[in-house]
């Protein structure tokens, strides 16, 4: 069932629906994207490490990195993160904070020696793992005082009808059952509404909005390859992704001391939704190093095929002058849909100086546009889900993502840093994200420890809902931050 909830960029459209720009939109996006995470050595170098491989995090770059190994290991590693973001909203500055701890890499590599075999083949690998492509802890929110009301929306949408029965159960019908919607003479109102119709150049209303969202993407690996004549390093793998996203929007509105209401003090209209999903794909690759400083990587991904589930469910509650808040809750709507993304293409170039320093540079290319969504049923009139496609392949584009990484040696210390340029899937190319990140390694016999840093930031628009008068853009300016540790043993 198609659901409204808040886009992070929206098309403001004079209209009466709340938002502009169907959830789904924004999910498949959300979706779509890997923000590589993993080892704290592959995390700072910003996974730059398409042509060098021999780290397992390195396999959701270029799968034939499993090629480079010549021992086998096992790696686990930690993270702790911090979202930070400031909002500018009808002039107010707004600072949010969350923060999470996570496990960002297990795996398990295999490596067998074919040295003695009849062949060129120097090594044959296999790995087990893996690696967190994603993190959507995140906490947003936004006040100030407005000249419009999300209850204009809600008012013109239930004088649609004129039976309350026949309003909309996820959202008219909920404002109607906690009394805060009334009808007289066939026409539906509310004391805020009255407010603006009597004296719309003095109306004011203080608005709250708060978005908070927890899950992850985890990427589950079984991946092969080898070493031929240490030239030429192959390697497949097959991903299973692990999908959860949890979702909860409050909109919440009351009455100023300079401008009060009859009855009623204000609102808040509450959103909930859960989403998890399994996805599968296939990664291929290749490494060649035609000189001994020189590395060549090429991976395809093929697009990842998700089975989604989604529950949702709304609330909204009144607050007045002399009653108890009238509360009202929609039952719980399960919504399954599938999601196809789009092919991934990585060219990487590596260079390797002795044993004293590795540099990569990776390209990435995909193609947004070609993102597919497909349920089995139609719940709303219109072509649902059908229009959510069509917005994606005229507004989406290729998505480009820049990858420099580097590590220095001295002794058993390591030295590394990295940065990221991402261009943003739209046409119009808003919310561009840069990345930078550092870090410390220590080896020592077939032990080893590395710790890592890295900051990512990107600004972007954020429209509270969607109406023709008062301000509802806020202007988000996102910062986050990941620590990562990783131990790991060589046997």
């Amino acid at each position: 069932m198609k659901k409204i909830l808040i886009s992070i960029v929206a098309i403001l459209l004079i209209n009466t629906s709340l938002f502009a720009q169907s959830p789904y939109v924004d999910y498949a996006l959300k979706f779509s994207t890997n923000d590589y995470s993993g080892t704290a050595r592959f995390t700072a170098m910003s996974g730059a490490f398409g042509a060098l491989g021999g780290d397992f995090s390195s396999v959701s770059i270029n799968p034939a990195g499993i090629g480079v190994y010549r021992n086998s290991e096992f790696t686990i590693s930690t993270g702790f993160s911090n979202s930070i973001n400031s909002v500018n909203y009808l002039m107010t500055n707004n600072e949010d904070n969350q923060y999470n701890f996570n496990l960002e890499n297990l795996s398990v590599v295999g490596s067998y020696s074919m040295e003695n075999s009849d062949t060129r083949w120097v090594n044959l690998n296999f790995g087990v793992g893996f690696n967190r492509t994603n993190n959507f802890n995140d906490r947003i929110q936004m006040d100030g005082i407005n000249s419009s009301s999300l209850m204009e929306i809600f008012v013109a949408n239930a004088n649609n009808y004129s039976d309350p029965e026949q309003l909309d159960g996820m959202y008219e019908y909920l404002f109607w059952d906690s009394f805060i919607l009334d009808t007289a003479g066939g026409v539906f109102y509310n004391e805020i509404t009255d407010e603006i119709f009597n004296d719309p150049e003095n109306f004011e209303i203080y608005q709250r909005k708060i978005i908070e969202t927890e899950g992850f993407i985890s990427d589950f690996n079984f991946t092969f390859g080898g070493n031929y004549a240490n030239i030429l390093y192959l390697g497949g793998a097959i991903g299973i992704k692990r999908l959860s996203f949890t979702e909860f929007a409050s909109h919440y509105e009351s009455e100023t001391e300079s401008l009060p209401i009859d009855y009623m003090k204000g609102f808040d209209f509450r959103e909930h939704s859960k989403t998890t999903g399994t996805g599968v794909d296939i990664k291929v690759g290749a490494i060649v190093r035609p000189v001994d400083f020189l590395r060549i990587g090429t991976a395809v991904h093929f697009p990842t095929f998700y089975n989604i589930q989604e529950d949702f469910y709304n609330e909204a509650v009144g607050y007045f002058d002399e009653f108890a808040p009238g509360k009202s809750k929609s039952r719980t709507i399960p919504y399954e849909y599938q999601l196809i993304t789009p092919f991934r293409f990585i060219e990487s170039v590596g260079f390797q100086i002795k044993k004293f320093a590795l540099i990569n540079i990776d390209y990435e290319f995909a193609n947004f546009s070609k993102i597919k969504l497909d349920d089995d049923e139609v719940f709303m009139p219109g072509n649902g889900i059908s229009d959510d496609e069509k917005f994606i392949s005229d507004n989406f584009s290729v998505k480009q993502k820049l990858r420099l990484g580097a590590e220095l040696r001295f002794g058993p210390l390591y030295f590394r840093g990295g940065g990221t340029y991402s261009t943003s899937p739209y046409e119009n190319k808003h919310g561009n994200i840069v990345s930078f990140s550092g870090g410390l390694g220590y080896r020592e016999n077939k032990f080893f420890i590395d710790i890592a840093f890295v900051r990512s930031m990107y600004q972007y628009d954020y429209y509270t809902y969607d109406w023709p008068y008062g301000d509802q853009l806020a202007q988000i300016d996102n910062s986050f931050n990941n620590f990562i540790l990783t131990a790991g043993v060589k046997f």
